[in-house]
């Protein structure tokens, strides 16, 4: 198997994630943004995270990491390498969106003398072990991933094939205005428009929303795209992608 581009997939995310790691707690949005936007924008790291999320329940997931020391919640990634990334992922775009308060979870879930001190904790227990999981599936043998993962899901949550249909408009206008920049900024709105065109191929809603997110952070700076991602955002939880 020629590993090129799963080296590529797996240092672009070791490289977002080095950034996470490194910065400063109250630095941290930014730098979880843009985990997802490279995540969205790989097919490898999609196909890796829609493979995770096969048989994969959030909720009870993420209520069964929590333990107790002392009467206190702390949490642990569970062992499986595909319930440890699906889960930090949804978790990662739980943080990004605000439904989860990440200081108060990393506070809370990983106590020291600073809160500096706690998001050490974090990205030495939680962080790190996600990156190792992730490296594991990467490289993993492609026949045994797929051979685990033909079962059905009943736990998947796939968005209505019409959305590919109702969208498309959106992402050829999304191509034309990006002509307006150059050639190194059309490229990378490009990947992401491309990105997000294919995790809605998959139908995913969680791999759906992670990639809206994800190009809806590359564009925050370019004015010129508002008005036609609140039209996109509009048909997403017209289509149920979002149920907030």
């Amino acid at each position: 198997m020629n590993l090129s581009r799963e080296n590529a997939a797996y240092a672009a995310l070791d490289n977002a994630c080095a950034d996470l790691i490194n910065t400063k707690l109250i630095l941290t949005s930014g730098k979880i943004s843009n985990v997802l936007r490279v995540i969205a924008s790989d097919s490898i790291l999609v196909d890796m995270v829609s493979e995770c999320m096969i048989g994969f329940d959030y909720e009870p997931e993420l209520r069964n990491s929590f333990y107790k020391v002392e009467n206190k919640a702390r949490f642990k990634l569970p062992p499986s390498s595909k319930k440890a990334v699906a889960l930090l992922v949804s978790m990662l775009y739980d943080f990004d969106n605000g439904m989860i308060n990440f200081v108060e979870f990393i506070t809370g879930s990983f106590p020291d003398v600073r809160s500096e001190d706690c998001y050490k904790n974090f990205t030495d227990n939680v962080m790190s072990a996600f990156l190792e999981h992730a490296k594991k599936l990467i490289f993993a043998d492609k026949k045994i991933v797929i051979g685990e993962t033909e079962k059905i899901d009943e736990h998947v949550n796939l968005v209505n094939s019409v959305l590919k249909d109702k969208t498309e408009y959106i992402t050829k206008e999304l191509h034309k205005l990006t002509k307006a920049y150059v050639l190194d900024e059309q490229e990378l709105i490009r990947f992401m428009i491309d990105g997000f065109t294919y995790t809605l191929e998959l139908k995913d809603i969680r791999l759906i929303r992670i990639a809206y997110y994800g190009l809806k952070s590359s564009l925050k700076d370019y004015k010129q795209f508002n008005a036609i991602l609140k039209e996109l955002e509009s048909i997403l939880r017209m289509y149920s992608v979002f149920s907030y």
